[in-house]
């Protein structure tokens, strides 16, 4: 194992700046991953755009503007439907850290630490 695989591992969140607890599984991000508590905390945002503090006490924030900071796990700023009409992708993001995620990727990794916690029960 080499010592870049282990830093990215031990990394702080992106989004709360907290290390990992023992054992706890984190979803990985071009810039740092994503702990569970910033997921959850995101996933509700995105639903009821209400700002929060994260557990690492960074402000988190509602946005649904394409001018804004793009999802920097995706790239994206919009949806493009079926049909080729685009609308906004809603992203919440830290204005300490201006990391951002949307609201597909919140729940791509949701389901990547669901699927770890999974696999680990089942041993």
């Amino acid at each position: 194992m080499t010592n870049d695989h282990v830093d990215a591992r031990l990394a702080p969140c992106r989004f709360c700046g907290r290390r990992p607890l023992p054992g706890q599984y984190r979803a990985p991000g071009p810039h740092g991953p994503i702990c569970p508590d910033c997921l959850e905390a995101g996933l509700l945002l995105v639903r009821d755009r209400q700002p929060r503090r994260s557990l690492g006490g960074s402000a988190l924030r509602f946005s649904s503007d394409p001018q804004e900071k793009a999802c920097e796990f995706c790239g994206r700023r919009e949806r493009r439907t079926f049909f080729g009409f685009h609308r906004p992708l809603r992203r919440m993001n830290t204005t300490e850290g201006d990391a951002v995620i949307c609201a597909d990727c919140l729940d791509r990794s949701g389901e990547l630490i669901n699927q770890a916690v999974r696999r680990r029960s089942s041993h």
